[in-house]
């Protein structure tokens, strides 16, 4: 099944929840986030809850007990599946009473391409598609835009932030410059960045100087894809 495909059938899905196990068993999502600012990491959580009072095995055709989307206008731009490992985990799986905690993981907030989100609204999609349980969980996540310069430059100094801007390098010093202002980086953003690029880190002030001390960045997401490294 192509993504295409596996976005209409589990919206499908979701528009109907079907618990296709008869034992009361049921998925359990978290999305954990520090902040709501672009390039900020979360992590999602997957729990098991089962009420039967005794074990269920649950049966699933594949290794991949389950996979997660990001979604943006009914569009994944990032998978589970895509350019990562499958998930090891047994085709069938014994739940004990009680919630268990089945696994976690964190997304960079980065498309599948390496470029940053568009700000907005998006769908997390966990799917569990087995053969004796299957379960859509969709949970809501917004981004917010990044924040001007002449914002960031007025922050208190350590306070963590997301900008976006285009890179320009004179006398060897790098700057990044948006319609606000401009802030000089502690690093460049790669060899010869074109375009707007997103970044995330926090104001340094060392006496009348102001340096943005880079943590993360990418391709914003209206700039060409990153090709793949050879």
């Amino acid at each position: 099944m192509n993504r295409a495909g596996f976005v209409a059938v589990t919206a499908a899905a979701t528009a109907a929840p079907v618990l296709r196990s008869r034992e009361p068993i049921v998925a359990e999502v978290t999305l954990q986030r520090d902040a709501p600012e672009l390039l900020a990491p979360f992590v999602v959580a997957i729990a098991l809850n089962n009420t039967a009072g005794k074990i269920v095995r649950l049966e699933f055709p594949t290794a991949d007990l389950f996979r997660i989307d990001v979604i943006h206008d009914d569009s994944p731009v990032w998978s589970s599946l895509t350019l990562h490992k499958p998930i090891p985990v047994n085709r069938q799986l014994d739940v004990p009473p009680g919630r268990t905690k089945l696994a976690s993981m964190t997304i960079d907030g980065t498309s599948d391409d390496r470029r940053c989100y568009e700000p907005g609204k998006y769908i997390v999609r966990v799917a569990m598609l087995g053969t004796s349980f299957g379960m859509v969980v969709d949970k809501a996540v917004t981004f917010a835009p990044p924040s001007p310069v002449d914002e960031a430059l007025r922050a208190k100094p350590g306070t963590v932030l997301t900008i976006a801007g285009e890179q320009t390098t004179l006398g060897g010093i790098v700057s990044l410059h948006d319609a606000s202002g401009s802030v000089r980086l502690s690093r460049s953003l790669g060899l010869h960045p074109t375009g707007t690029y997103v970044v995330r880190g926090f104001l340094d002030a060392s006496g009348d100087d102001r340096i943005f001390d880079v943590g993360r960045f990418a391709p914003a997401f209206d700039n060409p894809p990153i090709p793949p490294q050879q």
